[in-house]
Order: C-alpha cells, then structure tokens, then sequence
C-alpha cells in the first residue's frame, strides 16, 4: 500500500518505538487497561501531515476493531468511541488528534 509519507527516518522510526511502549493515548487517558498501540497518522484535507504528527491509538480507538469476546457497543461503552466508527463521539470524548499529538508530545518529552 502506498502513503502520502516517505519512509521514515531513524528518528522517525524510534519515535514509533516510543508511541507503541506508551501505549494507547485514548485508554490512558480514559483511565482503561493499557492498550498496545498501533500507530495512527494524523490526516488533514484527505492528506497526511507526516511521521512526526503520529499518535499511538489501539485497535478499537484507531480502526475500530473490538477484541473477539466483546461487540461493538460493549466496547464504546467501556472505552469510548473509535476514531474510525465515530469520529465525532471521538473527538468530544477524547479532543482532536491534534490536541491529542500535544499530549503525546509533552509525555514524549518527560520521559
């Protein structure tokens, strides 16, 4: 599959190193089980902004996917809406992505 992005330099790539150990923001944020993260491009006008404006979502919050024991509307209600099913809810739930990259950013650089 073909991106927006060029391949990421090594910098780039520790960075995601970085956001998959931190986990998902929006699980962190809602005080939920940790989550290992996928890593979620942020995407403005149909395009992406680039490797440096890359949050770490799960796979419910970033595509959508409930673990197999659970539906749909279980895991809205345990852990929020998924950015893929309801971008709205999600954004009134959890802030923008780009609100959400400032967040990630600032626990980036504490640790």
């Amino acid at each position: 599959m073909r991106h927006s992005t060029t391949t990421a330099t090594k910098a780039q790539q520790a960075r995601f190193a970085r956001l998959k150990d931190m986990g998902c923001i929006c699980c962190w944020n809602h005080d939920a089980v940790r989550q290992d993260a996928e890593i979620h491009h942020i995407v403005q006008g149909f395009k992406r902004l680039g490797h440096d404006f890359t949050i770490p979502l799960c796979r419910w919050h970033h595509q959508g996917h409930p673990p197999p024991h659970l539906d749909v509307r279980e895991m809205t209600q345990l852990c929020g809406p998924s950015l893929a099913r309801s971008k709205r809810a999600f954004v009134a739930m959890f802030g923008t992505e780009l609100a959400l990259l400032e967040t990630v950013n600032a626990v980036l650089e504490r640790r």
